[in-house]
């Protein structure tokens, strides 16, 4: 197993999409323990029966030694409302995947295609679904992979796009000046098709959602063994979220056939590394801020910022 790259670990970003703030970094490191609520039945003859959530949620807890009034006041005003009603967003640089879980595992927790869709929605777009088969699974022990197909003829390029971690977000946060890299493991069926044309993009948008410019990684031809493709660009200016595609060129589909997907990745680096389960980013709201004033009052100390992953 390869390990990731070293690199230069960015800033932590909070705030709101597109207006994001740099915080210092946090004394210690980031607090974030990974919440999945698993629930203990004792049954009528001694035994136990246990039950969990599909997924859970993260609480982030930041502390900073000392901080000075002015940047204290930055995290302030999220808090006391200044800045409007949240949820917020924070940026872990640490994050090896910000997939959301289900997205990453390829479907492989829901067993379902839910946080996946097609552009348009119509049948010509393609349908997804949860595949089961292991002879269509990448990963080693894995349960499921992702399932594109095409019942009817396909469009001139079919788009396939993960759903967003929140109702009001059009792709995924990005900031601005960073590079990201988007990558699959990506087959042709190889019964009713045994090479299809594909491809990844990477889609920059604006406050509205309309696109700045995209990053491709090229039309790729695929076929029944897999293959890894990838994408790499930079966030340019006046980016607030950045859209992963998965792309398909329609006359290189034959009707009936399936492009299968495991392993997506998307990452805030310039290189391709391993596949790594999703964390996602998700948005956050501030559950405590706490502080405390030293004998010089422009400080403060034992600063402390508590937020809690919210639901769409």
């Amino acid at each position: 197993m390869a390990l990731r790259r070293e690199r230069q670990v960015p800033s932590v970003y909070f705030g709101r999409p597109g207006k994001l703030l740099t915080l210092p970094w946090p004394k210690g490191g980031i607090d974030k323990p990974y919440d999945r609520q698993t629930y203990d039945f004792a049954t009528g003859s001694g035994h136990h029966q246990v039950s969990s959530l599909s997924t859970g949620s993260r609480p982030y807890t930041l502390g900073w030694e000392v901080l000075h009034i002015d940047n204290f006041a930055k995290l302030s005003q999220y808090r006391i409302g200044v800045n409007g009603a949240g949820p917020w967003t924070l940026i872990d640089p640490s994050a090896p995947n910000l997939f959301l879980p289900n997205q990453s595992a390829a479907t492989g927790i829901y067993n379902d295609a839910r946080e996946f869709q097609t552009l348009t929605g119509l049948a010509n777009e393609g349908s997804v679904s949860s595949n089961a088969d292991p002879a269509f699974i990448f990963r080693t022990q894995a349960s499921r992979s992702l399932r594109w197909q095409f019942p009817v003829a396909a469009a001139t390029v079919p788009v396939l796009l993960p759903s967003t971690a929140y109702r009001s977000w059009t792709g995924v946060p990005a900031v601005v000046g960073l590079p990201y890299t988007f990558a699959s493991q990506m087959r042709a069926d190889g019964i009713v098709d045994s090479a299809i044309t594909v491809g990844l993009r990477l889609r920059w948008l604006d406050s509205a959602g309309a696109q700045i410019s995209e990053s491709s990684g090229g039309n790729i031809p695929i076929t029944a063994a897999w293959s890894r493709l990838s994408v790499t660009g930079t966030a340019p200016a006046g980016t607030y979220f950045m859209e992963p595609r998965w792309i398909a060129v329609g006359s290189t589909i034959t009707t009936g056939a399936s492009v299968y997907i495991d392993e997506p990745l998307l990452e805030q680096d310039s290189v391709l590394n391993d596949w790594a389960p999703g964390t996602g980013v998700r948005p956050v709201e501030i559950v405590g801020l706490g502080e405390g004033t030293p004998f010089e009052a422009r400080m403060r100390t034992g600063a402390s910022m508590t937020l809690r992953e919210v639901a769409r």
